[in-house]
């Protein structure tokens, strides 16, 4: 059975409170327990369905500026005891730290809408329906549909955070996530692979249905593809390949942690033009719709909306407890990890805001260019370079889409197309915790592999 929320307050209040009776300065724990069901799809038979339960504690204690961390998969007082003791012991032999603290905040303003009571009604057999209606959509489509893997899960998860600054608040949320994989196979012709996922925290929004049609729709229109001369032009990036080619580098970018350690180029830049004016990103864990919805962080800090972005200007960075203090400024409320870990610096939801165009008209403007579904190769997150593979691409001809497109490799910097935006759609798709539009950017080097 899950573990109750106030179950896991309490556990952390009595972690707390003896550490700081063996000797910790300060203390801190971090519980959670979770329940999950899933069922998989692999090579178009689904699988029988699983059930998880899961709980654990973390426990960072501070003695003389250094600290310690522990953790254990149970919540029974021996094991609490035994990591809180690993942790002193820890710390102990460490070194100073004047960076070393636990944030003392406010009690944070719970989100209203990321958790659904239905939920915890929700059987393995209601994930096996599930992942059965995905297939079946995805394979009624197209007799060429083949669906490679895929998931539907449920899960039901509290986390609790304690300190001894008297942080103290705890949240229950729940998720509906799923996926589906593949391509199409028309005698010896394979389509590119196609990935489409969708989530949510209610079950009244599950929409398996909409997610295996438009895997499918795209794996068959990337059937009959063909090479293409090398050229230097337009790519119109989906809301998917923004999220694999574009957001990686700048969620690095914006990581306190990488910019005090010299690994972001985006280092002194704060409040410089980085980007086109059109471009507009804020990271947004109020937005109860992000799967990374939450009213506090990984070590109770109130979340808050931030703007990283605003008009192509560089207006802040992602900062824990630690990472701020360095910078003599307040947390963000951007700590991320789980019990098995101390806290780092993550992002949660990343809203772009939307343009002013349609997906439609940014395409009939193209003279000449590629529509990119998906992109898969090595983009360096410090330096901006990057080169791969466009999944499910399309050569566009005077705003026509001519053919699909197979071997087509696309190269460039991050950072110099940041400024070679020329349009942002007013379309927008949620992708995992991201909201993304659809970006076209200019002066891309296109060959055949």
């Amino acid at each position: 059975m899950k573990i109750s929320e106030n179950e896991l307050v309490e556990s952390c209040r009595l972690a707390v409170n003896t550490a700081i009776k063996k000797g910790a300065d300060s203390a801190e724990a971090y519980s959670v327990s979770s329940v999950e069901t899933e069922a998989s799809i692999e090579q178009n038979d689904v699988k029988l369905g699983k059930f998880h339960q899961r709980s654990g504690i973390g426990i960072r204690v501070i003695k003389n500026g250094a600290l310690g961390f522990s953790s254990v998969n149970m919540l029974s007082q021996e094991e609490i005891n035994e990591s809180i003791d690993a942790s002193i012991k820890i710390a102990s032999k460490g070194s100073y730290d004047q960076y070393n603290i636990f944030p003392n905040t406010k009690v944070p303003q719970k989100l209203s809408d990321i958790y659904d009571q239905e939920a915890h009604d929700f059987k393995p057999e209601n994930s096996v329906k599930n992942a059965v209606k995905m297939l079946k959509t995805a394979r009624r489509y197209d007799e060429r549909v083949t669906v490679d893997s895929g998931v539907f899960n449920n899960s039901l998860n509290s986390i609790a955070v304690v300190n001894s600054n008297g942080v103290e608040c705890v949240e229950t949320t729940s998720n509906f996530t799923w996926y589906i994989m593949g391509m199409a196979i028309d005698g010896k012709e394979v389509s590119s692979f196609d990935f489409q996922f969708g989530g949510s925290h209610h079950l009244k929004d599950i929409a398996v249905e909409d997610t295996a049609r438009n895997f499918a729709e795209n794996v068959v229109k990337s059937l009959g593809s063909k090479k293409c001369q090398p050229f230097k032009g337009t790519l119109i990036l989906s809301p998917h390949a923004v999220t694999e080619l574009i957001l990686p580098t700048l969620v690095n970018s914006v990581n306190s942690n990488n910019v005090q350690k010299g690994r972001s180029s985006f280092a002194g830049k704060m409040g410089n033009e980085i980007a086109c004016n059109e471009l507009t990103i804020t990271d947004d864990a109020t937005w109860s719709d992000g799967l990374s919805a939450s009213s506090f962080d990984r070590e109770g800090v109130p979340r808050k909306k931030l703007d990283i972005i605003d008009k192509g200007i560089l207006k802040s960075y992602l900062y824990n407890t630690y990472t701020a203090c360095r910078d003599k400024i307040n947390s963000t409320g951007h700590a991320s990890g789980d019990e098995e870990s101390s806290p780092g610096v993550g992002s949660t939801n990343i809203i772009f805001k939307e343009g002013k165009s349609s997906f439609e008209n940014i395409l009939s403007e193209v003279k000449k260019g590629i529509l990119v579904t998906r992109f898969s190769g090595n983009v360096n997150p410090v330096s901006g370079d990057f080169s791969g593979v466009v999944k499910g691409g399309h050569l566009i001809i005077s705003g026509e889409r001519i053919h699909p497109l197979s071997e087509t490799l696309i190269a460039g910097n991050i950072f110099e197309s940041l400024f070679e935006i020329s349009d942002i759609s007013k379309d927008r798709e949620k992708v995992f915790n991201i909201l993304a539009p659809y970006i076209r950017v200019e002066d891309i080097s296109v060959t055949s592999g």
